[in-house]
């Protein structure tokens, strides 16, 4: 039984993974800076007890963190926890495939287990979303080389932003509009959300083609990415399960090599 902890900007989730891909179990709760290890370890313990998670089975651990000031602090607790050091992802590590970036120590560790886990299961040039806090997309060549990112705000950031700064607009649930072009406000506003994102997608990805001079598989993860892939006119996949298959394959690889 593998343990996961992803480390995200807006989430910690910690789950129990049987087998590639699939959580037993898991827990999640905000992502808090000011948390020190003692504090990390309590809450812990009370989600733990609500949710009969269970770490007798556990015989190995990997932690994916874009939060480097909570790092320390989790891996303490796993360690605290489990009994086991977990692994942290790096961009040094057996990752399956190699870096070509000015800045490979800067990649986050998301980006990393997203790419891991899609150099598995997709052939050809990749164009990995993944609609988080930040909208990120990794350019993955043919032959495994990660060639960079595109970064910008996420969908939920995005919303926040255009309620919070226009005052007729209101705070709506992330549902599928009832047609292309609203009829009133709420609706106009899904319809923002869901098409301007999925022509992001079409968009960037015909860009990245271009640019690679090949055919580019678009891979989504992610937050609210099951609502904006069905309005892709592009072939878009979606896979939900992508960071946490990357984190098995990530903990595979460097198990046998350590």
């Amino acid at each position: 039984m593998l343990l996961t902890v992803d480390i995200g900007n807006t989430n910690v989730v910690m789950g129990l993974m049987p087998q590639r891909g699939q959580l037993a179990s898991h827990i999640r709760f905000p992502t808090d800076k000011r948390r020190t290890v003692e504090e990390f370890m309590e809450s812990f313990e009370a989600l733990v007890a609500m949710q009969h998670f269970d770490f007798s089975s556990v015989d190995g651990a990997i932690v994916s963190s874009v939060v480097p000031e909570l790092t320390d602090s989790v891996v303490a607790s796993v360690h605290a926890m489990a009994g086991k050091d977990p692994m942290v992802v790096r961009h040094d590590m057996n990752l399956g495939f190699s870096i070509d970036m000015d800045t490979p120590e800067r990649l986050g560790a998301d980006m990393i287990a997203d790419a891991a886990g899609a150099v598995n299961d997709y052939d050809g040039a990749l164009a990995i979303y993944d609609m988080g806090t930040a909208t990120t997309c990794s350019v993955v060549s043919a032959d495994k080389v990660y060639m960079g990112s595109i970064i910008m705000p996420g969908v939920v950031i995005s919303q926040d932003a255009l309620t919070a700064k226009a005052s007729q607009l209101p705070f709506i649930k992330f549902e599928q509009p009832k047609r292309l072009v609203g009829r009133e406000t709420v609706d106009c506003m899904r319809s923002g959300m869901v098409y301007g994102n999925a022509a992001i997608i079409d968009g960037l990805t015909a860009r990245i083609a271009d640019e690679l001079g090949e055919p580019v598989t678009a891979v989504v993860t992610g937050g609210v990415s099951k609502l904006i892939v069905p309005a892709c006119r592009g072939a878009a996949v979606h896979d939900p399960d992508l960071l946490l298959k990357g984190l098995w394959d990530l903990h595979e690889l460097n198990s046998v090599s350590a």
